[in-house]
C-alpha cells in the first residue's frame, strides 16, 4: 500500500485533490478495483484519459495523467474532485514509481531476456522458486516498458524471490528497464534474428540484449548461454560493467557450470540428467523439444544461484507447465495432433518448432505466419525456413498471406512445390479441416501480427457441452 502524495513525490509530480491510499495499479480501465491507482498511458491506439471517470466509477482510489481533468467527477457529489498525480509522461512516471517501489524490498531478483524462450525460462524460474519460497512473477508475458513496472508494482513483504522477463526492439530499451528492476542476477538465454528492424543486425541485437547488466550492482551474478556465439562478448561486457561480479554458463553442446547428459528427447517432454560440479540429476521436464532442455538448463544455473539445491530443481523442473501459445500439443479435429506455438516467431523459434513437428509419425503439416521486424534480410530469413522445413521431413506447407504479408512467398521459394500460400483464414482452415485424421500433426506459428492462433481455434477439438438428457445418463 502507498499513498498517493508518497507516489506523486517519487515521480516529481503534482497532486490534485485529497490524499489516500492505494494497494496496486493498473494501466486498464476495464480491470480497475476498488482502492487501484489508474495510470492513463497514451498508446499508439488508445488515450488512458479517455476512462477516467469509468475508473472513478469502479472505485479508483486515484489517478496518474499528464493531463489534469476537472470534468471527470463523481456525478452524485460535484464537490468531489477525482484526485490525480499530474505527470510529464505517464509511462516514465510508472517506471519512477515501480523504481521507488523496488527500492523497498531486498531479496533475490532473476531479470532474464534473449532472443527465443525467455518467457518459458521466466516461467521455469518462477516455478522452481516457488517451490522454495513465494516468488514475484510476470503476468503473462509482461516484459515491456509497461509489463515490467506493473510486475516490480506487484511485490509485497510475502515475496522471497522475484523473476522479471525483458523484451526489446529498440535500443534503450533494456538499459531502462533493468535500471528500474535493479536485479541480483541476469540472464541471457540467446540471441538470433529477432526485431531487424528497430536493432539491426545480430551482433546489435546481442550488445543490446547485453544492456540488461546495467542494471546490476557490484557482486551481480550474470548466467550466460556457453553455445551461444556471443558468451565470450557478453562474459567480457559484463566483467566491464559490474565490478566484482561473477559468471555461472549452461550449454547443451559445450562445456559449462551448468549442463544436460543422457537426453531422451520425446513427443511429450523430455528425461535427462542435470549436471552440476561433477553430480548428476535425474530430470523429467514435460515440454516437447531439445531447446527446451537448455531453457531448463538456464533456468537451472539462476535458481542455483538464488540459493536453491540442484537436487531440488531437478524435482521441480517436473512441475513445469507449457506457456500459453507456446509448443501446446493440443487434440484436433478428427483425432489429429495439433501443436499450438503461435505466440511469436523469429527464425530460431521457428526452427526449435520444426525440430518439435519433425519428431512426430505421420503426415507433418507446417502452417506459418510471416516473421515480423526481420529488416532488410527478412526475405532470406523466410526462405531459409522454408528450405529448413523441407530438409527435416515436412510433408506439406501452408503460408498466410496477403499484400501485407509479401514474404510468404519466400517460405515457399526455400521449401519447394508442396508449399502454398493461402490468403485468407478461412481458406486456410477449411484447407486443414480436410486434411485432420488421426495420423496428422499439424504445427501453427507466425508473429503477433499474423494472428495464428484464428487458425488453431478453428481446427482444435472443443468437447461438446452435455445435453439434459446426456446429464441424466448413468
Amino acid at each position: 500500500m502507498m499513498s498517493l502524495s508518497r507516489a506523486s513525490k517519487s515521480v516529481n509530480g503534482y497532486l490534485h485533490g485529497p490524499d489516500g491510499q492505494f494497494t496496486s495499479v493498473t494501466i486498464d480501465s476495464r480491470q480497475v478495483n476498488r482502492g487501484d491507482l489508474f495510470v492513463a498511458i497514451v498508446g499508439e491506439h488508445n488515450d488512458g484519459h479517455q476512462y477516467l471517470l469509468q475508473a472513478e466509477q469502479q472505485g479508483a482510489a486515484g489517478a496518474m495523467v499528464s493531463v489534469f481533468s476537472k470534468q471527470n467527477l463523481t456525478e452524485d457529489d460535484s464537490s468531489h474532485i477525482f484526485s490525480q498525480i499530474e505527470v510529464e509522461d505517464t509511462t516514465l512516471a510508472l517506471g519512477q514509481l515501480a523504481a521507488d517501489w523496488r527500492s523497498r524490498f531486498n531479496l533475490p531478483m532473476v531479470a532474464i531476456t534473449g532472443s527465443n524462450g525467455k518467457t518459458t525460462v521466466t516461467s521455469m524460474v518462477a516455478t522452481v522458486l516457488g517451490q522454495v519460497g513465494h516468488c514475484l512473477k510476470p503476468q503473462k508475458s509482461f516484459n515491456n516498458q509497461w509489463g515490467v513496472p506493473l510486475t516490480l508494482l506487484g511485490m509485497n513483504s510475502t515475496h522471497k524471490f522475484a523473476v522479471i522477463e525483458m523484451g526489446t526492439s529498440h535500443n534503450g530499451e533494456i538499459d531502462y528497464l533493468t535500471k528500474i528492476a535493479r536485479p541480483n542476477i541476469a540472464l541471457i538465454n540467446n540471441v538470433s534474428a529477432a526485431h531487424g528492424e528497430g536493432l539491426g543486425d545480430v551482433e546489435q541485437i546481442a550488445i543490446a540484449k547485453a544492456e540488461i547488466f546495467h542494471g546490476l550492482d557490484a557482486g551481480g551474478i550474470a548466467v550466460l548461454n556457453a553455445d551461444d556465439v556471443f558468451f565470450d562478448f557478453w562474459k567480457s561486457y559484463f566483467y566491464s560493467n559490474v565490478e566484482n561480479g561473477e559468471v555461472i554458463s549452461f550449454a547443451l553442446n559445450t562445456g559449462a557450470d551448468v549442463t544436460a547428459s543422457d537426453v531422451q528427447v520425446s513427443q511429450s517432454g523430455s528425461r535427462f540428467k542435470l549436471s552440476v560440479a561433477g553430480e548428476r540429476f535425474d530430470t523429467y521436464l514435460p515440454l516437447p523439444g531439445e531447446h527446451n532442455i537448455r531453457n531448463a538448463v538456464a533456468a537451472a544455473a539462476a535458481c542455483l544461484k538464488c540459493g536453491v539445491s540442484a537436487e531440488v530443481i531437478a524435482a521441480s523442473l517436473e512441475k513445469v507447465e507449457s506457456v500459453p501459445g507456446r509448443l501446446n500439443i493440443r487434440s484436433g479435429l478428427n483425432h489429429s495432433t495439433i501443436i499450438d506455438d503461435t505466440y511469436n516467431a523469429n527464425p530460431g523459434s521457428v526452427r526449435a518448432g520444426i525440430d518439435v513437428l519433425s519428431e512426430f509419425p505421420g503426415i507433418r503439416i507446417l502452417v506459418l505466419g510471416v516473421m515480423a521486424e526481420l529488416g532488410n534480410d527478412a526475405a532470406k530469413f523466410h526462405r531459409d525456413i522454408g528450405e529448413y522445413a523441407s530438409n527435416a521431413g515436412i510433408q506439406k506447407m501452408y503460408c498466410l498471406g496477403s499484400e501485407s504479408s509479401p514474404h510468404a512467398d519466400d517460405y515457399i521459394r526455400g521449401f519447394g512445390n508442396a508449399a502454398v500460400v493461402v490468403g485468407t483464414v478461412e481458406e486456410l482452415t477449411s484447407r486443414l479441416k480436410d486434411q485432420q485424421a488421426d495420423d496428422v500433426v499439424i504445427l501453427v506459428k507466425g508473429s503477433r501480427s499474423s494472428r495464428m492462433e484464428r487458425i488453431v481455434e478453428q481446427i482444435v477439438r472443443t468437447e461438446k457441452p452435455a445435453s439434459p438428457e446426456d446429464k441424466n445418463k448413468c
